[in-house]
Order: C-alpha cells, then structure tokens, then sequence
C-alpha cells in the first residue's frame, strides 16, 4: 500500500520516532497536541484524552504542572510533585508507589491544556486550582492505598458471604 494516501487507517510508529517528531516540532517553537496512553494519570486525564504540550525550555517549573518527560528508555506524562537535590519528582495521578527521578534535561514539554473525550470542555491545566488538586491527590497516596486495600478486602470477603 503506498505511504501517502488518505485512509483512516492508523499507523504504527515506534515511541521513539513519535516523541523524536514531537521534539522536533517542539524545537520550532510549536505547539504539539498528544493523546494519552494508559491510566496512569487517573482520575484527572483517562486514557485517549489529549493534552496540548509547549517546549519545557528550563524555566521554574511550578509544582503540580504536568509535565512529558524521558525517564531512562521510556517516556511518560506525570505531574511534578516535588524537588530533590536536582532532580525533579515526577508521579502519575493514578500511581499509588511509583515516582520518577529525572533532570531537568529529561523534562520536554509542559501541558497547558487538557481536553477530554469524547467533545468534553477544554481544561486549562495551568490554573492553581488543577495544580492544587493534583498535589492534594498525590499527597494522599497513603490513604488511597489503605482504601484499595479495604476494598480488595470486602469485595473477597462479599464473595464467600453470597
């Protein structure tokens, strides 16, 4: 099948050549619009959404942005939940344990806008509020671990109850 037409058929692209493009667009000084893999960044940003990056260029990063960023060989979309020595602290909303290292030269972009599927209303990521409520949810991991914990409980212990 030749390379350029126009079906609607997706194509399949390495990450590393799709977020090779992204840079490069980024580089320009363009805008570039990504949709989101996997759940990590649960309850804020669901899978399929997209997020509308700009270049991270080493400004002051504000806690609670949303940031894409290279961590050793994969990329990920976390938020910035705090600072140690030099290394910044990277946390899907959705991870409970998991916290990314990574310097300021693996931070790419930042996210400014956020826009929910299917037609939902544009969310600007940038205001404090979302920041806020991010940072809050990371902050209460321990509870939310307790609370999956004690669901996991009763949902087994209601099956051997019926």
């Amino acid at each position: 099948m030749p390379e350029n037409t126009n079906d609607s058929k997706a194509r399949v692209i390495s990450n590393e050549d799709y977020f090779a493009e992204v840079q490069r667009i980024l580089c320009k000084g363009k805008e570039v619009r990504i949709r989101i893999k996997g759940n990590s960044m649960l309850p804020f940003i669901k899978d399929g959404d997209t997020v509308l990056l700009r270049a991270y260029r080493g400004e002051r990063l504000a806690l609670g942005s949303n940031v894409l960023a290279k961590d050793k060989d994969k990329y990920v979309f976390h938020r910035f939940v705090g600072k140690e020595n030099d290394l910044y602290i990277l946390a899907g909303d959705g991870n409970l344990v998991l916290r990314e290292y990574v310097e300021a030269t693996d931070i790419i972009a930042i996210a400014y806008l956020h826009y929910p599927q299917p037609g939902g209303e544009v969310i600007n990521i940038e205001r404090n509020w979302s920041k806020f409520r991010g940072l809050v949810w990371y902050h209460i991991r321990l509870l939310r671990r307790v609370f999956t914990k004690l669901k996991l409980i009763n949902s087994s212990t209601n099956k051997f109850i019926k």
